[in-house]
């Protein structure tokens, strides 16, 4: 039976949110192995004085399996 792991990340970018999500995702796996799936659970973003979005922001849930 495999068990699984859920943690909850923030990350951001200036692209777009699916590159703050693959930020997150790049990071995790430098120290997670066995990441099976991420849940975008917020977006929100900052938004600069003339109006235009500077920032992109998601919060993820990241699901890995734990090993014995």
């Amino acid at each position: 039976m495999a068990v699984n792991k859920v943690i909850e990340l923030m990350s951001s970018s200036s692209k777009s949110w699916e590159d703050a999500a693959q930020k997150a995702i790049d990071k995790a796996g430098k120290s997670l192995k066995g990441i099976r799936s991420v849940w975008v659970q917020d977006f929100s973003a900052t938004v600069d004085q003339k109006g235009k979005i500077e920032t992109y922001r998601v919060t993820v849930k990241v699901t890995f399996e734990v090993k014995d």
